[in-house]
């Protein structure tokens, strides 16, 4: 399997509590702590208060539901200092609000204090235990410490408090991935994208795992479905053109890294470029005992 294939970890952490652990080249987006806040676009340019835009009618300025939306708002405008004092002002009134706690921690996350972030979302545990965003956070944490054994125990625990949870499942398969658990990884991946067949970054790394499990066939069914809708997607055509040449359909796997290399740039297109070499060498090795297999039937029938 290539290398390419290997997972790395999403950094990542959006206002919405969206992250994933994912393989190394799709963007991937996964669901984290789910607070209860309704969560509003920025705004350009406000000319009024940022709660009043978010509070309906009748509601008061300082509820806490409005202020943790407010909290998640200003963390998506990189106001983070700004989020923080929103949080710790839900939190001086309502010491247990479990949503001002997931965000703080998904605050502390973007500033890089993992164990802050570890402390806040500890505290959020203790308030809504049921939450599987929470231990889904906590995965992907773990795997900015490089710590994959105590992300996948996380990741587990978040399917198991929410079976239907498709962005904890797809973080299990990037960990199996990491591991070159290609059986694990394959399971997973094929939950996470029958519960959410919409995304495609789920989709493209099942086929990984088909590919590293060495189902070739399996995993060119895959790579089809995501290039119907995404017909440029390059991870998508090189692991196609991978699953061509594995089934040893040397012809169609060389025009389809033709493609790639006529698309793709950097490494990605040096890489198509490789495999085209490979493939012309054996395709002249596989001519070169035919040749001579009909000289020598020419010669016997002289």
């Amino acid at each position: 399997m290539s290398t390419n294939l290997l997972a790395v970890v999403a950094l990542g952490l959006c206002a919405c509590a969206r992250q994933v652990v994912k393989p190394e080249a799709p963007p991937a987006a996964a669901e984290g702590p789910r607070p209860a806040a309704v969560q509003a676009a920025p705004r350009p340019e406000p000319t009024k208060p940022l709660q009043a835009d978010l509070a309906p009618a009748g509601a008061q300025p300082d509820e806490p539901r409005l202020l943790n939306a407010l909290a998640a708002v200003l963390r998506e405008q990189k106001k983070l200092d700004e989020a923080e004092s929103v949080a710790r002002r839900v939190l001086q009134r309502h010491p247990r609000d479990a949503d001002a706690y997931k965000n703080l921690a998904l605050i502390e996350a973007d500033r890089g204090r993992i164990r802050l972030a570890e402390i806040a979302l500890a505290n959020a545990r203790k308030l809504d235990p049921a939450d599987p965003g929470i231990p889904n956070t906590l995965g992907i944490l773990a795997m900015r410490r490089n710590e994959p054994a105590v992300a996948r125990e996380q990741f587990a625990e978040a399917v198991k408090l929410d079976p239907a949870y498709a962005v904890a499942w797809a973080n299990l398969g990037a960990v199996a991935l990491a591991y070159r658990d290609y059986a694990a990884a394959e399971e997973a991946y094929a939950k996470a994208v029958a519960l959410d067949p919409l995304r495609q970054e789920m989709r493209l790394a099942l086929a990984w795992a088909l590919e590293g499990a060495k189902k070739p066939a399996e995993a060119l069914a895959e790579y089809e479905k995501v290039l119907a809708l995404r017909p440029g997607q390059e991870d998508a055509l090189f692991g196609r053109a991978l699953a061509l040449k594995a089934s040893n359909q040397l012809a169609a796997a060389k025009a389809a890294f033709e493609q790639l290399a006529g698309l793709a740039q950097g490494t990605r297109a040096k890489d198509a470029r490789a495999q085209i070499a490979s493939i012309d060498l054996r395709l002249q090795h596989a001519a070169s005992p035919a040749a001579e297999a009909r000289a020598d039937r020419a010669g016997a029938a002289k």
